[in-house]
């Protein structure tokens, strides 16, 4: 079973600099050898689209050729990785500007401007040197890659979809439903509170048409459910009935 452009499939790697640490990995235990491991990150298969742009172009060439089931070690030089430095990323910023928001600054500081990630480089002389490149840009990156399965049933790929979109959500929660060209998709009670589930609707909605032939029509459905009460409240309830209907016994008057 040969990849091609347009799969939908589910990925194991570890990637490291080369000749270096890793920086990334969906293995748990290899995060917590390389002590890398975040108690907040799900670990596990990373579910993409080859050609899609999930993952670097380096790797997703690299997926291409491959076989479910089949493991390879990739090198990825920088440019098909985060890209060869760019000089003009390297900002100076005035001291006063991180005075104004109550900010220290020192070396390896980690800021965010204007939407962009950037390490504080140096501070000297009321200057802030800050680079906004990607830590690991102009670095030759090496991949540990197995393909763990390829997706073959039309909602299963929309799942997959959903899973890369909604990531805090349960995948198997999400109810999927197509017929004559439309996909009917109830999404789990996790993403419904979400401010940020408008906005990834619209995103799963505009790849199920770029990467699934046959799908004209999106639609999401709410439904709302009256959680069951538990049996152990139901029947402490039907106690507390049961006392206050008990007729209370009335004392016998001694007589004199």
């Amino acid at each position: 079973m040969v990849l091609e452009k347009g799969d939908f499939v589910k990925i194991n790697y570890t990637g490291r600099i080369k000749d270096g640490e890793v920086f990334d990995t969906t293995i748990e235990e290899v995060a917590k050898e390389h002590g890398i491991y975040d108690p907040r990150v799900r670990f596990k298969a990373q579910a993409i689209v080859i050609g899609a742009g999930h993952v670097i172009p380096g790797l997703d060439e690299a997926l291409v050729g491959m076989e479910v089931g089949e493991k390879r070690v990739i090198e990825v030089p920088p440019e098909k990785g985060f890209g060869l430095r760019d000089p003009s990323k390297v900002k100076v910023v005035p001291l006063r500007e991180f005075k104004k928001q109550g900010l220290k600054p020192y070396p390896g500081m980690r800021i965010e401007a204007e939407g962009k990630v950037g390490r504080v480089q140096s501070v000297s002389g009321g200057r802030v040197l800050v680079d906004f490149n990607s830590e690991l840009a102009g670095k030759t990156l090496v991949y540990e890659v197995n393909v763990e399965e390829k997706i073959n049933k039309l909602e299963e790929k929309i799942r997959l979809l959903l899973e890369r979109h909604f990531p805090y959500a349960d995948p198997n929660e999400h109810e999927i439903r197509c017929e004559d060209g439309r996909a009917i998709i109830t999404l789990s009670d996790a993403v419904k509170l979400r401010s940020d589930a408008f906005i990834a609707k619209h995103l799963v909605a505009k790849e199920i048409f770029e990467y699934l032939d046959g799908i004209n029509e999106v639609e999401f459905q709410e439904i709302f459910k009256k959680p069951e009460e538990k049996k152990e409240e139901k029947v402490e309830e039907k106690k507390q009935e049961k006392k206050k209907a008990k007729p209370k016994r009335r004392r016998r008057k001694k007589s004199s």
